[in-house]
């Protein structure tokens, strides 16, 4: 992925924060020279030498070298033809949408999609030892379900865990490269950012409230707001 400079996000806390609000990546692999890819749920499990998210966050650890871990279908004929020591490339997308020239209130003026990627690549262990996926698949549950769920245990269930987890290949993959693109209007100066802004934030869509939170956080700094003001 073409990484802008303006548009990169270097802070490897930062981007693991990205992956755990948007999980459900597109898992793409090739197999005799004809790319293949997946939707699946894609989680951060350990930092280098075994370093918790904590050590990522801090920037102690960097997100190269950590591992993840996902699943798919055991019939899915991608993970069927992985192979140890595969490379795969892992796409995460958060929030994105559509920019009208109208918001910029100036002519002449072209559209642009504002959006958030992170593109990992690395290499792949697909496993269908079932201690192992049922490790995968049980710990990939209850950590969505403590970001997005309602409190739903699943010890009651792992009996069902058991039976099901025959039909689950799972993998996990040892991060290589870490590319980002946060395209929020970065190049524009800071009045236009903020009509932008607040295009998505009165939007009725979820999508484009979260791209507005994402463009407070990351395209309108106190630094930015300073240095319009002295210009």
């Amino acid at each position: 992925m073409y990484e802008g400079p303006l548009y990169r996000e270097d802070r490897d806390g930062v981007v693991l924060a990205f992956l755990q609000h948007n999980p459900l990546a597109v898992v793409v692999t090739s197999h005799e020279g004809v790319p293949v890819a997946t939707h699946a749920p894609v989680l951060f499990r350990h930092g280098t030498d075994g370093a918790d998210a904590e050590a990522v966050a801090a920037g102690t650890v960097p997100l190269a070298g950590s591992t993840l871990i996902g699943h798919m279908n055991i019939e899915n004929p991608q993970w069927r033809r992985m192979r140890s020591g595969d490379r795969a490339l892992i796409v995460f997308q958060g929030p994105h949408g559509y920019v009208s020239p109208t918001v910029y209130d100036v002519t002449p003026a072209a559209p642009t999609w504002n959006f958030t990627a992170v593109h990992v690549t690395g290499t792949v262990e697909p496993t269908a030892e079932p201690a192992d996926v049922l490790d995968i698949v049980s710990d990939t549950a209850r950590r969505l379900e403590a970001r997005f769920g309602r409190g739903w245990e699943q010890e009651s269930s792992l009996d069902y865990f058991r039976q099901i987890a025959p039909g689950v290949g799972a993998f996990t993959l040892r991060v290589e490269t870490v590319q980002t693109m946060f395209k929020l209007s970065q190049e524009k100066p800071v009045p236009m950012r903020r009509r932008v802004a607040k295009q998505f934030e009165t939007s009725e869509s979820g999508t484009h409230r979260a791209l507005a939170i994402m463009m407070r956080a990351h395209g309108l700094t106190d630094a930015d707001e300073e240095r319009e003001t002295a210009g």
